[in-house]
């Protein structure tokens, strides 16, 4: 099925959750995860699949000092 994740369409299997898509992707696990909007928590990561269409923004912390 078809996402879009931060404005390229790509496609992940049915039944793909967050955690798949993060590590699919090689992001670390402390990203910041936007879907259509709205921002999911870290712990829903392993159990909030993905929808067909969904509108997926990734975010890295940011380091600095």
């Amino acid at each position: 099925m078809e996402v879009i994740v931060n404005n390229k369409e790509i496609t992940v299997p049915h039944n793909y959750t967050v955690s798949n898509l993060i590590k699919h992707l090689n992001y670390i696990e402390s990203v910041a995860v936007f879907i259509n909007g709205k921002q999911i928590l870290m712990s829903q990561y392993g159990n909030y699949q993905l929808s067909k269409n969904d509108n997926i923004r990734i975010i890295k912390p940011l380091g600095g000092g």
